[in-house]
Parts: structure tokens; C-alpha cells; sequence
């Protein structure tokens, strides 16, 4: 298990009214599970719907593994019109 700094952005934010926590998670699948128990699903955060950043650089794999120490973002999607 790799301890983890989560921070969230946008809608996420503002619905879980988490902006920033630490969670222990092997892979990036298991921060999301982890992250929505820790919320009670006020908000339902997944991995399809958010924008993923790890230590900066944007990440599109759902299995990632973590390290101890890695900077987790979740951006919600954006809209607008």
C-alpha cells in the first residue's frame, strides 16, 4: 500500500467538500473505492468521468500503481455552454 496526497478540483470539491486528504492505496482503482466510501457517496467520483493527474502528468490508466509520496488531482469534468 502506497500512502497518497488526494486533492480534488472543481464539482468534486464542492460535493464532498474534501479539498485535500491523504488515502492508502496500492493501485489508482483502489483510491476511487477508497475515496467514495471515505465521502459516502455524496458524490459518486470514477475514474471514466474524472481527469487524473499523478505528480503532475495526467494519467489514463485505472490500474496505475502508486508510490508512497505521489500528488494525486481529480478534476471533474468541465461543462459549459
Amino acid at each position: 500500500m502506497a500512502d497518497v496526497n488526494v486533492r480534488l478540483f472543481g464539482v468534486y470539491r464542492m460535493d464532498t467538500h474534501i479539498s485535500q486528504t491523504q488515502l492508502s492505496a496500492e493501485k489508482l482503482t483502489d483510491l476511487f473505492t477508497k475515496l467514495n466510501v471515505l465521502t459516502e457517496n455524496r458524490s459518486s467520483i470514477d475514474f471514466k468521468d474524472a481527469t487524473v493527474f499523478i505528480n503532475g502528468e495526467l494519467c489514463k490508466k485505472r490500474h496505475k500503481k502508486l508510490t508512497d509520496g505521489d500528488e494525486i488531482w481529480l478534476l471533474s469534468p468541465a461543462s459549459g455552454g
